[in-house]
């Protein structure tokens, strides 16, 4: 049970003193600096027909955003997110030296603000597409030389707090969430899930919205490594490993032994997809046609919830895109579950809680789809197309892909295991790996 009632919303808000002795002190105290609180106001109360507004002095800082609350004078809240500088510029001078050309630094500033474009046009589209709770997008301009004095958007404040940060206030196991809010939370988070792998969507990429017809949107190159859009599955498992790789090294780390490492696991992959995952055998596992969307952020961290684990929104867009129906098969990060490699085993001790919290939670999002499912043969969910099944967490597809993705975490030890998780995958069968995962 909860000790006491944990603080919500902006009540949270540290005003990065968490930071206060580390490198992203610099950063936060530039925009803290630089950033022209009358100018945003203005931008505000613009957009409200001029109704006076104030800010916060509180604020909350995260990876890349520097946060204050909007609050107008008939009550209304909003919130500023601010786009900080560049983590390299503070956490390794070296690193930002690299940079050597203007055209390198205007290159890396297009895929920051394209990351943003992104993430602001995927919430507008979610938005009409779905009834998944999430901000409104009111306002933005990306030009990081407008008034504001850095890139910025302006969406409703929900006043709610992370569900990590919930589950931190309760004793126990503090690695998920507590034990009697747990069926309740996933099957809130499976509904999101399921609502958005059902959105079916023509090709592997982003979603941006078309910049001559604000009501339509298109699929544009992945975010996270700009490559794409994909016309199909073989040519993204053929193309994204090598992207992924090049995304996640830069000239201070190329040529190191984790590199050569993504470069292996990306190559087992490969030759995984190429010998067992044929178009036809892609499209034979496919719950309908298109690709449907996936968002890997979706985790506790980046889940607003109230004191009893109701979802409130969902805060993190930047990492959706529309993929094949196996790779759409993933496990909350951060939420107490980690399924092993295949054929190696734990990666951690004591680890049982959380193979058995995977196998739960994929039976939860198979029986949630089955009720959208039926709900839609009654004519109540039209839209419900996707229909997961437990087993299809553990397909071999789907379990590869999860291993080629695990390259993000850039750990040595980790990246060596999926590879030869990867290359046990090419010499078994799906009988084998439903048994390695007791399914």
């Amino acid at each position: 049970m909860a000790q006491e009632l944990p603080p919500v919303g902006s009540e949270t808000w540290t005003c990065g003193k968490e930071f206060a002795d580390g490198f992203l002190a610099p950063r936060i105290e530039q925009v803290k600096a630089a950033f022209n609180q009358d100018a945003l106001k203005a931008y505000a109360s613009s957009l409200r027909d001029g109704r006076t507004c104030t800010l916060s002095s509180e604020f909350s800082v995260g990876t890349c955003n520097f946060v204050k609350k909007i609050t107008f004078d008939d009550g209304v809240e909003w919130i500023a997110r601010l786009r900080m500088p560049s983590l390299a510029n503070f956490e390794n001078p070296h690193r930002a030296s690299l940079l050597k050309t203007d055209l390198e630094i205007q290159q890396k500033k297009r895929r920051i603000l394209y990351e943003m474009r992104s993430e602001l046009d995927t919430m507008g589209f979610v938005r009409k597409h779905t009834d998944i709770p999430l901000p409104k997008v009111h306002g933005y301009n990306l030009d990081d030389s407008n008034p504001v004095g850095f890139p910025f958007s302006i969406i409703d404040y929900i006043h709610g707090t992370t569900a990590a940060e919930v589950s931190r206030s309760y004793t126990g196991d503090y690695e998920s969430i507590p034990e009697e809010y747990q069926e309740k939370f996933w099957r809130q988070v499976a509904n999101v899930i399921l609502q958005l792998a059902s959105i079916r969507l023509p090709k592997i990429g982003s979603i941006i919205r078309d910049p001559s017809k604000p009501d339509l949107f298109m699929m544009e190159p992945i975010v996270e490594t700009s490559s794409g859009p994909h016309d199909s599955a073989s040519e993204f498992y053929n193309n994204f490993p090598l992207a992924l790789t090049k995304s996640l090294f830069d000239a201070d780390t190329a040529g190191s032994r984790l590199e050569e490492l993504c470069d292996e696991q990306g190559a087992a992959f490969r030759s995984l997809a190429s010998s067992c995952f044929s178009p036809a055998t892609v499209l034979e596992g496919m719950a309908s046609p298109g690709l449907g969307l996936t968002n890997w952020e979706l985790a506790p961290h980046n889940i607003l919830v109230d004191r009893e684990f109701n979802i409130l929104a969902v805060i993190d867009w930047d990492s959706v895109i529309a993929l094949p129906d196996a790779a759409l098969y993933h496990f909350p990060i951060g939420a107490g579950m980690e399924s092993a490699v295949p054929g190696i085993g734990r990666r951690y001790q004591p680890d049982s809680k959380r193979e058995e919290r995977c196998r739960r939670f994929a039976k939860i999002v198979e029986e949630v789809g089955q009720e959208r499912s039926a709900k839609a043969h009654r004519g109540t969910n039209a839209s419900g197309t996707f229909l997961p099944t437990k087993g299809g967490f553990y397909s071999k597809e789907a379990v590869a892909f999860r291993m080629l993705i695990y390259m993000r975490v850039r750990s040595e030890e980790l990246n060596e295991e999926c590879v030869r998780g990867l290359k046990w995958l090419s010499e078994h069968s799906e009988a084998d790996i439903a048994q390695f995962y007791k399914i």
